[in-house]
């Protein structure tokens, strides 16, 4: 059946395409978000990386963004990733075991492939939070400072031409 890792990974897919208007989130603030180790985290990113689902970028303002349309990932493309392949299980297990115990895994598994194909990232995505949020990200930029106050600009003579200049 699935793995725990693999639930895992839909989260943190899920939340991500949640979180695309921030941008690039590090593992760092994503672990305490989700619940999870830095290090589990990033085992579980990095063949989602791979498999181009989720990119990557280094340095500041980095970190992890889903790449693409999210109506257009399914969530089988993330199980994929971690599950195997059911060719190579159904060719193991007819020569295994002929006792239709196999066959039902298989079709038990073929049903659980075929709901997870159904569903893409877009449905778990609540976009109108995500517009409120937009507005925000494009004031305070990508790095998330918030912005400058207005520079002081004395209304002073700058040297002692422009101070003759006045008195003149």
């Amino acid at each position: 059946m699935i793995s725990r890792k693999t639930i895992n990974a839909i989260e943190v897919c899920v939340f991500l395409a949640g979180q695309r208007h921030v941008g690039y989130m590090s593992s760092t603030a994503l672990s305490p978000r989700l619940g999870l180790s830095v290090c589990y985290l990033e085992n579980i990113l990095k063949p989602l990386k791979a498999h181009n689902i989720v990119g990557a970028m280094k340095g500041p303002g980095g970190g992890y963004m889903i790449l693409g349309d999210t109506s257009l990932i399914s969530m089988w493309d993330i199980a994929s990733v971690y599950e195997q392949t059911f060719d190579a299980d159904e060719s193991s297990a007819q020569a295994e075991d002929k006792s239709g115990l196999a066959s039902y895994e298989l079709g038990l598994q073929q049903i659980v492939k075929d709901t997870l194909c159904q569903f893409t990232l877009s449905d778990f995505v609540d976009e109108t939070r995500c517009e409120d949020a937009r507005t925000l990200v494009q004031t305070l930029g990508r790095f998330k400072f918030k912005p400058l106050a207005a520079s002081f600009v004395p209304k002073a003579p700058n040297s002692v031409f422009q101070l003759h200049m006045m008195l003149a």
